[in-house]
């Protein structure tokens, strides 16, 4: 073991050893298939844990359409939303949640994707041509101060 992992291990009390990582990308793939069952259909995974634990599993959202990624660097997790034209939004812009890779974190977030997919009242961010463009209820409009991203 170097001296780096053995200090994040110390200081983030994580393995950091591919077996973790294994387990942890499993239970993921298993609570997007329990919770949303035959909502979604899984597209992809990149595994490449001996970067910073870096891995994303992709899924296709059936009912709307929607492209979903969960992204993990340095043990911090995002998940992604992409409609149909390539707009992305991020679950943490719509609800916050822990973000710091377990399996508590995991399932919560899962959970509040969901709520945010049924309710289906989200905005998305394009950029085209340079122009950052937000979508709400397919219309476009041009994001003049990045102020409103947030």
């Amino acid at each position: 073991m170097d001296i780096i992992s053995s200090l994040m291990r110390e200081v983030f009390g994580v393995q950091l050893d591919n077996k973790f990582y294994d387990d942890i990308i499993e239970y993921i793939q298993e609570q997007f298939h329990e919770i949303f069952k035959e909502k979604v259909i899984f597209v992809m995974k990149q595994v490449n844990v001996e970067h910073m634990g870096c891995f994303e599993i992709k899924y296709k959202y059936i009912p709307l359409h929607y492209d979903l990624a969960f992204e993990n660097d340095r043990n911090k997790f995002v998940i992604d939303i992409f409609d149909e034209e390539g707009a992305k939004t991020t679950l943490y812009r719509i609800e916050k949640f822990n973000n710091v890779l377990s399996v508590e974190n995991i399932r919560d977030a899962l959970f509040k994707l969901q709520e945010v997919l049924g309710k289906n009242n989200m905005c998305f961010y394009i950029n085209r041509n340079k122009i950052l463009y937000k979508k709400i209820a397919g219309e476009y409009q041009r994001v003049k101060n990045l102020n409103e991203l947030r």
